[in-house]
């Protein structure tokens, strides 16, 4: 039995679908196993997508950017909260490492705490990092320090990074400099099931309508234009999070369908979301449309947009028109785009497998 102990961010799902089809590529070359997952990411998200047997140990790995709605970032708010989770480092990084030694696992990833790296060198334990983004990176991308303390959160976490064996950086991925050792593989995607529900059969759609599905990731809304979406019509909206009187019938509620997101996002026409990495590189994968909204100080922004265009079909939405509920010019131009000539890489779930089974084997 090959134990695996598996820090994950818990900024929104990404990280967590980022490592999903890795880890179940990897069960191909290594069948026997075992995963632990610390994180605050719940369990659900988990079931029905991993092939490997795991355990969910909840744990606060590191804090990411915290955010006002899926396109705002708190700076000062994500900043407190930082220096918060870095009082009594060493204590902590001490607990951790005490936790990853009693689970006697083979070797600790990351995607992408300072934290679980941390402790797996306390621990003795080898760690490979694999991410598209670095928490150094993405913090220092907000604006200038303030004070000496944001360097000293910086320098920590870039310590942290540069104790790895290891970083798989997925594609389109930023530079990281902070590790000192890296593997560059292509991106990693989600599989979307087979179907089993027909969507459109249990919203009763006519044929000509479009189905969109508005993913923004795991941070709910603030505000969100309802009453604009009611009036276009030619199109059907699939939201989550969001309280959709029952009078709207042109906007369900994920949550209500009972059906796996995967499954619904495989049937959409058109996805509208933020430039965030797993539902972006999904789509993209199958051949589905993309309007997004940029978020704008997000670094990883632009590797995404720009991957987003040359392998699939994307649209930007301004801010204004998003928050208006002005979507159907974008809606339309989007449908219009010619296919891409050039089809996404296909094997980054693979590549990286393989990377991970060289660090098991010995």
């Amino acid at each position: 039995m090959i134990k695996i102990w598996c820090s994950i961010s818990s900024h929104g799902y990404g990280h967590a679908g980022q490592i999903i089809p890795i880890l179940n590529e990897l069960a191909k070359i290594i069948p026997d196993v075992e995963v632990i997952f610390r994180t605050m990411v719940p369990g659900e998200f988990f079931e029905h997508k991993l092939q490997v047997k795991w355990v969910l140990q909840e744990g606060q790995q590191d804090i990411g950017c915290l955010q006002r709605g899926p396109l705002e970032i708190d700076i000062e708010g994500t900043w407190k909260a930082y220096h918060q989770f870095h009082q009594g480092w060493t204590e902590k990084v001490k607990k951790e490492a005490e936790a990853i030694g009693k689970s006697e696992v083979d070797l600790v990833i990351s995607n992408i705490s300072h934290l679980g790296i941390a402790a797996a060198s306390e621990a003795g334990k080898p760690a490979v990092a694999i991410a598209s983004l670095s928490w150094d990176r993405i913090l220092g991308y907000l604006g200038p320090l303030q004070s000496d303390w944001q360097q000293k959160i910086l320098l920590c976490i870039q310590e942290a990074y540069a104790k790895t064996s290891h970083l798989i950086r997925l594609y389109p991925g930023i530079d990281m400099p902070a590790f000192p050792r890296t593997s560059n593989v292509g991106p990693s995607f989600l599989n979307c099931p087979s179907r089993v529900a027909d969507i459109r059969k249990i919203l009763s759609l006519n044929s000509e309508d479009q189905l969109v599905l508005v993913a923004f990731g795991g941070v709910p809304f603030t505000r969100f234009p309802l009453n604009g979406l009611q009036s276009l019509t030619g199109y059907h909206f699939i939201v989550s999070g969001i309280s959709v009187p029952d009078s709207f019938s042109r906007i369900s509620c994920w949550e209500r369908l009972n059906v796996p997101f995967l499954e619904v996002l495989s049937q959409c026409d058109i996805v509208l979301t933020k430039p965030g990495y797993s539902t972006m590189v999904t789509a993209i994968h199958y051949g589905i449309p993309i309007v997004y909204v940029r978020r704008d100080n997000f670094l990883e922004e632009s590797n995404l947009v720009e991957y987003a265009h040359q392998y699939g079909r994307a649209y930007e939405l301004t801010r204004g028109d998003f928050e208006s509920g002005s979507w159907e010019p974008a809606l339309n131009r989007v449908r219009d785009l010619p296919l891409p000539l050039v089809p996404p890489p296909q094997d980054g779930p693979r590549q990286a497998a393989e990377v991970l089974e060289t660090f098991l084997r010995s």
